[in-house]
């Protein structure tokens, strides 16, 4: 009787495992279903880097000194783990600029000449998104959704004549409706990119003119599947009291006295498919490198690398970085080394979430000391080698009050 008891419990624990087993298997299966399926799934567990084109009257003052699309071929033949680029609809910061000429719903030339390369430069932008797609990378887009009414009095003269050409365009033209005019001419450059870019980082999106839904659903209408995130809205860590945490001080050599607070990426809309991945503001005082994103952005992205709106939209979490102490100039400061910038990479990547190196170009090339990085990021991940452990510098610390 006693061993036929113990056969009875025996068979009960090894179907309750299997069972529980199965559950788990099917809730995991239901969540890679609903991931596969979404917008962004492509992006997850991947890494890339940014290659900025000019827009504009820029695009054809820079042509004859820069070769954007050798600069592309370098990227793909270098950096083949590197399965996405961010490269741009509009000039970097500049929402009147664009990299394409020919519209198909207006002609953006006769606004103002400026805002558009000549037709012989135009093909710049197509001739570097076909060298990343014959290599298998995905396209994002950097579009700057402001419009031109983001000119001020500071910027050049011929931008201030952009902004009072645009102005008299969309009051005569579209009755005074600045939105519906600035979907209409995105519109348009959409529609020659269809089926060439899987992406769009919309920035600036605070300076909208119009609805927000409006803009991204103008974007879905060319291409349901494109997966987009809005730079609209950030998050930051708070402590158990509900207070913003702060950095006090990076190091010993702590050379800026500000304090800041630590870039949290989660869902802030119901419109984006990814997060846009800015850092804390570097004029805010946080370098790009910060040990507090090693504390806490980064292991936030590891322990759950998607996130949700209200229990709605499905939101990867990415991260895009910095390289140097200014987003795009590639004369400042180098930041990162080899070492943190491998740490990052992997622990993001491994987790499942997705980041982008904000690297910065020179005459149409990735940056060769920014190059040398990427490069044995791309070695030390074919080779599955392990990194260094992550400590927190001498003199790094928090405000006192967290």
């Amino acid at each position: 009787m006693g061993n036929l008891i113990k056969c009875f419990l025996l068979l009960f624990i090894t179907m309750t495992s299997v069972l529980a087993c199965g559950n788990q298997l099917a809730k995991e299966t239901t969540n890679d279903d609903q991931y596969n399926s979404h917008n962004a799934s492509w992006l997850a567990g991947s890494w890339g880097v940014t290659q900025r084109i000019d827009g504009g009257y820029k695009l054809d003052k820079t042509v004859n000194t820069s070769d954007w699309v050798s600069g592309a071929k370098e990227i793909v033949k270098n950096l083949p783990s590197a399965s996405h680029v961010i490269t741009s609809f509009t000039h970097p910061a500049h929402a009147y600029l664009f990299t394409l000429r020919d519209n198909n719903n207006l002609d953006v030339a006769a606004i103002h000449p400026d805002m558009v390369p000549s037709i012989e430069n135009e093909h710049i932008i197509f001739d570097v998104i076909k060298e990343y797609r014959r290599a298998g990378k995905k396209v994002i887009l950097y579009l700057n959704a402001a419009g031109p009414s983001m000119i001020t009095d500071t910027d050049p003269d011929n931008e201030r004549a952009i902004k009072k050409a645009w102005e008299g365009y969309y009051n005569s033209q579209w009755n005074g409706n600045e939105g519906a005019a600035w979907r209409d001419l995105v519109l348009g450059y959409a529609q020659r990119f269809n089926g060439l870019v899987d992406g769009y980082w919309l920035d600036n999106v605070n300076k909208l003119p119009g609805k927000v839904s409006d803009f991204v659903a103008m974007l879905r209408s060319v291409d349901s599947t494109l997966a987009i995130t809005v730079n609209k809205t950030k998050t930051y860590f708070k402590n158990e009291s509900d207070d913003f945490i702060y950095v006090n001080s990076d190091s010993i050599d702590d050379k800026d006295e500000r304090d800041y607070k630590i870039i949290k990426y989660a869902a802030t809309n119901k419109f984006e498919d990814f997060t846009s991945g800015h850092i804390t503001p570097l004029g805010r005082g946080a370098p790009p490198n910060s040990w507090a994103y090693e504390e806490y952005t980064i292991p936030d992205m590891v322990s759950a690398p998607w996130d949700n709106y209200k229990g709605k939209n499905s939101v990867l979490k990415h991260a895009w970085f910095p390289i140097r102490a200014r987003w795009s100039v590639a004369k400042t400061e180098l930041i990162f080394e080899i070492e943190q910038a491998y740490r990052f990479t992997r622990k993001i990547t491994d987790a499942g979430a997705a980041m982008t190196w904000s690297t910065t170009q020179k005459n149409g090339y990735m940056s060769i000391d920014e190059m040398e990085i990427m490069l044995e990021i791309e070695n030390r991940i074919n080779k599955n080698q392990s990194y260094e452990a992550y400590e927190r510098p001498n003199g790094a610390s928090l405000l006192e009050n967290n």
